[in-house]
């Protein structure tokens, strides 16, 4: 009989417990630790990597304590790509689009097929993106904070406050049913509101696993004001049908 999920979880719980204490093990030495197969821990450590949890090196693996320093400069980047290139899908040939300052976000740009697009941003790093020259590019201006390369402040907010998107795409530090959609960092919590309040047609949050269930500090806004919730196959599916009972429409992307 195969594993339940809950085993299965247990069990990768454990690996990362042993790799925090130990510092680094292999592949041998976790399958004689927690009593399972060699061919077992392999596919833990599969599903481990995948969401970044650990560092697979030759012979040995390490727990990335990276990935729980910050979740913007950190992170799964391939389930990230995954996720915008989802979003992407979203966008319509001459749509006008919100793009916050998340990473997420911004690979929605990056994998957009759609053309003579207007994207508005607070986000410096979209100026490293390849350019379409069929779109157009807006930068909101404002002060500039490090790291992230955000665009805050009043310039940027009356830049976002007098202008229409017809769809926006948000990330966020956490999503949380009772205390809705929110970042870490106060500055950009007024723009992404605003951004959000001046999309006319669709809202797409975009929040990878280990955001949901997660309350940061600052409230962006309530998780219903959102169409769609994009994220991937490693959030509970039981978490995710309180999203739905809200009326948004909630998209999985898997590796497969």
């Amino acid at each position: 009989m195969k594993n339940s999920i809950d085993v299965i979880n247990q069990r990768m719980t454990n690996i990362l417990s042993l790799l925090q204490e130990k510092g680094q093990l292999t592949t041998d030495e976790l399958s004689s630790l927690l009593n399972v197969s060699i061919s077992t821990i392999r596919r833990d450590l599969i599903v481990l990597e995948e969401k970044n949890s650990i560092i697979r090196k030759h012979g040995y693996c390490l727990y990335n304590f990276k990935n729980t320093e910050d979740f913007d400069a950190s992170g799964p980047e391939r389930i990230k790509e995954m996720i915008g290139a989802e979003a992407s899908k979203l966008i319509k040939n001459s749509d006008s689009i919100f793009v916050n300052t998340s990473s997420t976000a911004l690979c929605a740009i990056k994998h957009a097929s759609a053309t003579n697009l207007t994207i508005i941003s607070n986000n410096l790093k979209l100026s490293t993106l390849k350019m379409n020259p069929q779109s157009s590019y807006i930068l909101t201006g404002g002060e500039l904070r490090f790291p992230k390369e955000a665009l805050v402040g009043d310039i940027a907010f009356n830049t976002i406050n007098e202008t229409n998107a017809d769809i926006c795409i948000i990330g966020c530090s956490g999503v949380d049913i009772n205390n809705g959609v929110t970042t870490k960092i106060l500055n950009e919590a007024k723009l992404n509101k605003a951004m959000i309040e001046q999309t006319t047609t669709t809202r797409v949050l975009v929040a990878d696993h280990r955001k949901i269930g997660l309350t940061s500090k600052f409230k962006i806004s309530d998780v219903n004001m959102f169409d769609y919730l994009i994220t991937d196959e490693y959030c509970s599916k039981k978490m995710l049908n309180e999203y739905k009972k809200l009326g948004i429409k909630v998209i999985q992307v898997t590796s497969i």
